[in-house]
């Protein structure tokens, strides 16, 4: 007999987990579906900040008057901005153990052109949009202490810089894991979740969604009332299923970053400017190292988007010489890279982005109770999980009773480390079925310096018997491991 749910949630990224989690939460009847692993694609490859929302008040670096003279953009870059900050303090008070302090100083130059009182009125406006629940620890440096700041030493220009702005921003040091415990959550309250399988087919059936999914094991189908689309970069292919190629609500933008090892000066220590195009440029503290970018530049969905050109990782280098021609950064020094392509909202005309997080219902577009999300950001992963959820609640009622939106959690403690209890805990109860799901998205050993090289053999070795690998399949599983982190990271021989 064919299984029929209240919704079927489209993708394993941030998104669709925070969007699983909140109707199962709700009351609906959830399946979440991921072709790849949870948080395989464009959330493992971000910039990996919670940011303060700081740059969505950029446009107003130059003119005030100008800025407010565009109201409708004010009023959205505004309404960005307070979402950032509300995300921000929502995620580093309900999941402190997942998120890391860094302190980022900003030169005010003549290029950026941003005075000093200008400085403090955005950080006035991103503390009262969340109470000041979490400090963003603003400091102003004067012209000289910005010049003898450790973390400035050898910056171009910096006989002409006019101060400086030092504030905490957070990082997320394994936004991978944050997925997982995201759709862990949502099965605890009753959500069903498949990885490695593939919504192939979507067919209006009466009054509900026939929804196709294949595996490796074959291919079946499901009910459902409503389909929630937070495929990504992907979700006008998820629509196009649905026999409507002509909607379109999505573009991508790829962003590029390199991994290299800094000066003494800088480590622990995160800067942040702007490139000669305007576009926003980091240094990034990663433990001993840091990265560097992103370099930003148009791309849809194909695997190379997730790849660091030649090209790109030169442009960066480029600009940090630029910044600080004392490094002399060279192509040797690139310890390794990466690359993801960021879901963005489609500007109205067609053509472009747009800044704007938008869910979409496609009821009145032909597409009875389908929903899609465009332009989904980590940081606010929590408000778009309830904003598809009221979405949903406006044209279906759940078929059973709420749930409490975060049950405690099984304690990890010592299950980080590649052990057999650990590698038993992946396979066992969180889904893993790859070496990848296990050393990156399940254990943190993927994202250490070595990116995990040298665990995988012995991760192959304990996860063998849960996953029935004989020996010739547990070898092609590290060879298929270390091919994918040579390729995915821009390792060279």
């Amino acid at each position: 007999m064919t299984q029929t749910y209240d919704t079927v949630v489209v993708g394993g990224g941030i998104i669709a987990a925070a969007a699983g989690q909140h109707l199962a939460a709700a009351g609906y009847r959830t399946l979440l579906v991921e072709r790849d692993d949870y948080g395989a694609g464009t959330t493992s490859k971000t910039s990996r900040l919670q940011h303060c929302g700081l740059g969505y008040l950029s446009a107003a670096s130059g003119s005030i008057a100008a800025f407010l003279a565009r109201p409708r953009s004010a009023i959205e870059c505004f309404s960005l901005m307070r979402r950032a900050m509300q995300g921000r303090a929502e995620f580093v008070r309900t999941a402190p153990e997942r998120v890391r302090p860094v302190t980022f100083i900003i030169p005010l130059t003549q290029a950026n052109g941003v005075p000093r009182w200008k400085a403090r009125l955005a950080f006035w406006l991103m503390a009262a949009s969340d109470g000041g629940r979490v400090p963003l620890d603003l400091r102003i440096l004067s012209a000289s202490e910005a010049r003898t700041h450790q973390a400035l030493k050898g910056m171009a220009g910096l006989e002409g810089i006019r101060g400086a702005m030092t504030f905490t921003e957070y990082q997320y040091h394994w936004p991978e894991r944050i997925v997982v415990d995201t759709v862990m959550k949502a099965r605890a309250i009753g959500m069903e979740a498949l990885n490695h399988t593939a919504v192939t087919a979507l067919a209006r059936e009466g009054d509900l969604w026939r929804v196709t999914l294949t595996a490796a094991e074959g291919s079946r189908d499901v009910l459902a009332r409503a389909v929630v689309n937070c495929a990504g970069v992907w979700v006008d292919e998820i629509t196009a299923l649905a026999g409507a190629p002509h909607i379109r609500k999505n573009t991508g933008e790829k962003g590029t970053n390199i991994v290299l090892r800094l000066p003494e000066s800088l480590r622990g220590i995160g800067f942040e400017t702007v490139t000669a195009a305007g576009a926003p440029f980091y240094l990034i503290p990663w433990g001993e190292l840091h990265y560097v970018g992103p370099w930003d530049s148009a791309s849809d969905g194909r695997p190379e988007g997730f790849r660091a050109s030649e090209a790109e990782i030169a442009a960066i280098l480029d600009q940090l010489g630029r910044l600080f021609p004392g490094l002399s950064p060279r192509r040797e020094d690139v310890l390794y890279s990466w690359a993801g392509v960021r879901p963005r909202s489609l500007a109205g005309d067609g053509e472009g982005s747009a800044p704007a997080v938008r869910e979409h219902d496609l009821t009145d577009e032909g597409l009875p109770n389908v929903f899609t999300f465009t332009g989904g950001l980590l940081m606010t992963h929590r408000d778009a999980g309830r904003r598809l959820t009221r979405a949903v609640s406006r044209r279906l009622k759940p078929s059973g009773p709420p749930r409490p939106l975060d049950p405690a959690a099984p304690s990890l403690d010592g299950l980080d480390g590649v052990t057999e209890a650990s590698v038993n805990h992946a396979v066992l109860h969180e889904q893993a079925r790859t070496l990848s799901d296990i050393l990156r998205r399940r254990l943190s050993v993927g994202w250490e310096p070595d990116l995990g090289l040298p665990h995988a053999e012995t991760a192959a070795r304990l996860a063998a018997r849960h996953l029935g690998w004989t020996e010739e399949e547990r070898a092609a599983e590290v060879a298929a491991f270390v091919a994918e982190t040579a390729r995915e990271f821009g390792l060279r021989s």
